[in-house]
């Protein structure tokens, strides 16, 4: 049975979640709204057996965002901040924001 482990920002630093083998998880200072959007979310990770990582996001995050929306939208605001950004710019180029 899969597990939500809760652990600080420092810990997870810049993802707000991950999934690993039977584990979920999520960063502890988030909204509540926001840590259940992403333990669904990571939740989901567990058991998609896609191959393409995009799409395994969109469907973590369409999992996560209809039963948790209004956690949804927050964290899709806390996701603008610039540390976040540089983050899905390494993630989605392979490239460091800064270097370019």
């Amino acid at each position: 049975m899969a597990e939500i482990v809760y652990q600080t920002k420092k810990d997870l630093y810049p993802k707000f979640g991950c999934a690993l083998e039977e584990t979920a998880y999520v960063r502890e200072d988030l909204p509540w709204c926001v840590r259940e959007f992403v333990a669904l979310h990571e939740l989901y990770h567990l058991r998609d057996k896609s191959g393409w990582w995009i799409w395994r996001e969109i469907k973590a995050s369409g999992h996560g965002a209809l039963h948790r929306p209004i956690g949804f939208m927050i964290c899709m605001l806390l996701s603008l901040q610039p540390y976040r950004v540089k983050y899905y710019w390494k993630r989605l180029t392979g490239r460091d924001a800064s270097q370019e």
